[in-house]
């Protein structure tokens, strides 16, 4: 099975630097499509708390999206000032 989209939860609210609200979300899956047309959902987390509402969207993939490093970077000994 092939991810056909990704499962989505909006989890609260921020203001940006320009003063806008905006939604804060978080992938918490993928939706495969079947062989036979059907859909299946893989959730690898769920949201808690009272910011999210219950409700999981599903949204194109972005396969060509830059995607946010899994860590930072780890800190040499070069790079520590003293």
């Amino acid at each position: 099975m092939k991810p056909i989209k990704k499962a989505v939860a909006t989890v609260g609210k921020y203001t940006d630097n320009q003063g806008n609200e905006k939604n804060r979300y978080v992938t918490v899956g993928k939706v495969f499509e079947r062989t036979d047309g059907s859909r299946c959902h893989k959730i690898d987390s769920l949201p808690v708390g009272n910011e999210w509402s219950g409700w999981i969207n599903e949204y194109p993939m972005d396969e060509n999206r830059q995607q946010a490093p899994a860590h930072a970077p780890v800190a040499t000994d070069s790079d520590v000032p003293f």
